[in-house]
């Protein structure tokens, strides 16, 4: 679903879906597919914002720290500067998140080939 308008149809108000497809142009994974995969789940949300992701650009996160390797890559242990979402806020129209948060990284074998198959399967 595509939301063209400050209004969205199916919540008849502005939710979080339109404040995410405003913000399309501003991040990108480097892979069309993980992008694409990503705003349509951003799309889908509507006021329900415990479902939804992001991408998180590298340097939104410190202290990383090196944990183990795993059978598909390495896994790290960091701080998130900005936390989760904790909700939309619909009066100010935008997202309220908590502060500094511990998290688990992943990095992938070969992540430039995961492809829309592979998006499928998660």
């Amino acid at each position: 679903m595509v939301v063209l308008d400050d209004i969205c149809e199916k919540c008849n108000h502005a939710c979080e879906t339109i404040y995410f497809q405003r913000k399309f142009d501003n991040w990108t994974s480097g892979n069309n597919d993980i992008d694409k995969f990503i705003q349509d789940v951003q799309l889908s949300v509507h006021n329900n914002t415990e479902k939804v992701l992001e991408w998180i650009p590298y340097n939104r996160f410190y202290d990383i720290k090196y944990i183990t390797k795993g059978e598909f890559g390495k896994v790290y242990k960091a701080n998130w500067i900005n936390e989760y979402i904790s909700y939309w806020n619909r009066n100010n129209q935008n997202l309220k998140r908590g502060q500094n948060m511990f998290v688990i990284l992943k990095s992938l074998n070969n992540s430039n080939n995961v492809t829309s198959e592979f998006l499928n399967e998660v």
